[in-house]
């Protein structure tokens, strides 16, 4: 049932950060709070400042991308063999992803009127962190 439950919450923590960098790697424009920070609409900006948004949006789903994808990969293993340091690795690959996002975050969230999803961040690495426990009692 732990092994279950490991799996579920993990990848599905690895799902949440797929989409959101599937997101921003898709997406033709910035996101609504990007506009909220700079105080302008997307057709406003010059092109390159435009190129150079979208490009800090590329950077970032491919870190998101990566991670989600190593952490599926990871939790497959580790329900093969059950070793701790890869239920820990998985963690430290989401804790990563997390403490970057969140120093992002709270940069636009003190110094703009921008406001990211602080707590979408939040829900996926509590998700991320309820399946290592989990992970860590099957060990």
């Amino acid at each position: 049932m732990n092994g279950n439950m490991s799996t579920i919450l993990t990848i599905s923590a690895a799902v949440f950060a797929l989409i959101f960098g599937f997101v921003y790697l898709v997406r033709p424009f910035f996101m609504p709070y990007h506009g909220i920070a700079v105080r302008k609409k997307w057709n406003q900006l010059d092109r390159e400042f435009q190129v150079l948004i979208l490009a800090l949006m590329r950077c970032a789903s491919g870190g998101l991308i990566a991670g989600g994808i190593a952490m599926i990969i990871l939790q497959i293993e580790f329900m093969r063999n059950h070793n701790h340091w890869i239920a820990l690795t998985i963690l430290i690959i989401g804790g990563v992803l997390t403490a970057g996002s969140l120093y992002a975050i709270l940069l636009v969230r003190t110094k703009t009127m921008g406001r990211p999803p602080l707590v979408a961040v939040m829900i996926f690495f509590l998700i991320l962190l309820t399946g290592y426990l989990f992970n860590i009692s099957i060990t």
